[in-house]
C-alpha cells in the first residue's frame, strides 16, 4: 500500500487533514514561544540596594558668581567681537583650546560664534548644574549691536576653576531671538525650553516577551511547513494520477483474441440415421 491513497476521494481527506493539523501545530508552537520568551525583569531584586534619586545643585555661592562674571565680561567682550582673540584665549577652558591654537584665535577660527554684543557686562546667567569647579549655566541674553532684525542671542556654556581662577570651558548658542512680528513669533533660533521633566517613579513592568531570531525562524519554519506538506501531497497525487492516465492511454501492441461465436457441428444431409434411404 502506498502512502498516497489511489481513491481521489481520499486523497482530499488527507489534505485537509494535513492542512488542519499543521495548522494547529504552528499556532500552538507560536503560542507557546511567545508566551516562554520572556525578557529580563527590569525590576530590582530583593537584596538590591534603593535606588538613589540624582539631583543637580544649582547653587552658587556670591563668591563664586562675582568672580564668573568678572571671567565672563572680559571673556564675551574679547570673543565675541574678535577684538582681543590673547585675551579670549587666556580665558578659555581646555575642552574650548582643544583642537586649535592661538593662531588660529587670532586669524577668526574659534569655537566661538561672531556676534559683536551691545553689553560689556553678562550677569543674566543662570545656574543648572554646579560643582566645586564646574558651573554649568544657561538663558544668557546677549543683544546685538550691528543687527538691526536680530534683537538677541541667548547663550548657555560652562566655567572651570581648574586651579585658582575661572575658565569659559564651553559656549554656545540656544537660541537666535528677533524683534516680534505680527503674529508675535520671534524666536527663530533651536531652543529646547520645553524639556519632559525628570521622572521620579520606576519603569512599569511589562510581562510581554520579546523573541529572538532563532524563535523567528522556527516560527516561520514551521508556517513554511504547513504550506509546504498540503502542497507535496498535492504535487505527488498529481504526478500519479497523471502516470497512469498516460499508461491507460498507451494503446497495447498484442491485444487479447475476441471470443468467437460458437459454431455448431451439423452433419453432411443424407448421412444421419434418420435420412437413410431406405433400399
Amino acid at each position: 500500500m502506498g502512502v498516497v491513497p489511489s481513491s481521489p476521494r481520499a486523497r482530499r481527506r488527507l489534505l485537509r487533514l494535513g492542512i488542519a493539523l499543521g495548522a494547529v501545530g504552528a499556532i500552538a508552537a507560536t503560542a507557546a514561544l511567545v508566551h516562554g520568551a520572556r525578557g529580563p525583569n527590569p525590576s530590582p531584586g530583593k537584596n538590591a540596594p534603593r535606588a538613589q534619586l540624582v539631583t543637580h545643585s544649582t547653587y552658587v555661592s556670591p563668591a563664586d558668581r562675582r568672580a564668573i562674571n568678572a571671567t565672563l565680561d572680559r571673556f564675551m567682550s574679547a570673543a565675541l567681537d574678535r577684538s582681543s582673540p590673547a585675551t579670549a584665549w587666556h580665558l578659555a577652558g581646555p575642552e574650548m583650546k582643544a583642537g586649535s591654537t592661538l593662531r588660529e584665535w587670532r586669524t577668526g577660527t574659534t569655537p566661538v560664534p561672531y556676534f559683536p554684543p551691545r553689553e560689556t557686562k553678562f550677569r543674566g546667567w543662570e545656574a543648572v548644574d554646579t560643582g566645586p569647579r564646574y558651573v554649568v549655566f544657561d538663558h544668557l541674553l546677549v543683544h546685538g549691536r550691528h543687527h538691526p532684525r536680530t534683537s538677541s542671542w541667548i547663550f548657555a556654556g560652562e566655567v572651570v576653576k581648574p586651579h585658582s581662577r575661572w575658565l569659559v570651558n564651553r559656549i554656545y548658542t540656544i537660541a537666535i531671538m528677533r524683534r516680534p512680528t505680527k503674529t508675535g513669533t520671534h524666536q527663530v533660533g533651536p531652543a529646547d525650553y520645553a524639556a519632559p521633566p525628570v521622572s521620579t517613579e520606576p519603569p512599569p513592568r511589562t510581562a510581554s516577551g520579546t523573541l529572538g531570531k532563532p524563535w523567528l525562524l522556527a516560527v516561520v519554519g514551521l508556517l513554511g511547513l504547513v504550506v509546504l506538506f498540503p502542497l507535496g501531497l498535492g504535487v505527488t497525487a498529481g504526478v500519479r494520477s497523471r502516470r497512469r492516465q498516460r499508461q491507460y492511454a498507451r494503446p497495447s501492441s498484442a491485444l487479447p483474441p475476441l471470443p468467437g461465436a460458437s459454431q455448431t457441428r451439423s452433419e453432411p444431409v443424407g448421412t444421419g440415421a434418420g435420412s437413410r434411404t431406405r433400399s
